[in-house]
């Protein structure tokens, strides 16, 4: 009896253990088994797949410090200063000129507060803001003279009861010169105190005219001719023997009305008095050297706003009397109207 044997083509072995060994592959990733050929099809894609996407690293999670929470809560700070610094660095132009005058402005500030506040204890804050404000327009005058003729100066300093003063750091060439700062103060400081007086007549507000009364006397008194005031320096220019009815007229003010700032005065204003009695130098003589021109202007000038201030005075006292306020009450009685 003859047996058949069906005959298998080459390598159908090999083909049957790649479909048992794909089938497993589907049941392993529990896929459904459709055949062979698809099996094959699809793991070779996953394949593909799993070589071209890109693999993740495992990182361990990061703990957040103090520092890494404080620069998340100055951050937006940061950015805002960024932008603030951009803006000034475009005004530099502007503020660099102020920071130059930094240290003048925090000198005479500063000593101008302490005044204010001094003289609020006394008479309230509102004359004494006025009074501290009349003084450093008369000082203005001063140093604006001084700047015009080149003179280097420092700020203005105020001491209470004392008043204020602006320190020459580079001394007058001449008499003119010193005559022409001296009389700078009391015409502005005067033309200050005219602003107030037309400023109370305007508004009916005696405690204006009350300023101006007390700023017209301030700048009078200070044209007395004699010692460190500025009438004594004013002088220097007309007759240096002007000093001598300056010093018998504070004299007498300081006998009538007792006060130690009057008698400070008098006393710094005693070298002055013991020049006039001794031989000149040839130096001082050239200083005192005055035009007839110069002399006749600054006559005018010097008598002219002693004769301006006192009726100043006189008109500012009659506007007083209409509202019953004092001009020696500092104010007093127009702060209590």
């Amino acid at each position: 009896m003859l047996a058949f044997h069906r005959m298998e083509p080459p390598g159908a072995e090999r083909h049957r253990r790649e479909a048992r060994r794909v089938s497993e592959l589907a049941r392993a990733h529990q896929t459904p088994y459709s055949s062979p050929l698809a099996t094959l099809y699809s793991n070779k894609l996953r394949r593909v797949n799993l070589q071209t996407e890109p693999i993740e690293e495992y990182k361990a999670p990061s703990e957040e410090t103090a520092w890494s929470r404080v620069k998340k809560a100055f951050g937006p700070i940061a950015v805002v200063g960024v932008v603030i610094a951009k803006f000034f660095a475009k005004l530099k132009f502007v503020l660099l000129p102020l920071l130059k005058f930094f240290p003048i402005l925090l000198k005479s500030g500063g000593t101008m507060l302490l005044m204010v506040w001094v003289y609020t204890q006394m008479w309230g804050w509102r004359f004494a803001l006025g009074f501290v404000l009349l003084l450093l327009v008369h000082e203005t005058g001063h140093l604006l003279v001084a700047k015009k003729f080149g003179l280097k100066v420092g700020a203005p300093v105020f001491i209470p009861f004392m008043g204020a003063f602006i320190a020459l750091k580079d001394a007058p060439r001449n008499a003119w010169m010193e005559a022409c700062v001296g009389i700078g103060g009391p015409m502005l400081g005067s033309l200050g105190a005219l602003v107030c007086n037309v400023l109370g007549e305007w508004f009916a507000a005696p405690l204006f005219i009350a300023l101006a009364w007390f700023g017209y006397f301030l700048n009078l008194f200070n044209l007395t001719p004699v010692g460190m005031l500025d009438g004594g320096r004013i002088v220097t220019a007309l007759s240096r023997w002007l000093w001598l009815p300056g010093f018998a007229l504070l004299l007498w003010f300081g006998w009538k009305y007792p006060n130690f700032i009057i008698w400070l005065i008098v006393l710094l204003s005693l070298p002055r008095i013991y020049s006039l009695f001794r031989k000149r130098t040839e130096e001082e003589q050239r200083y005192f050297e005055v035009t007839p021109a110069q002399r006749w202007t600054m006559s005018i000038l010097y008598f002219g706003l002693i004769a301006i201030l006192l009726f100043g005075m006189h008109v500012a006292q009659q506007d007083l009397n209409k509202y019953d306020v004092r001009s020696h009450g500092h104010g007093r009685d127009a702060i209590v109207q």
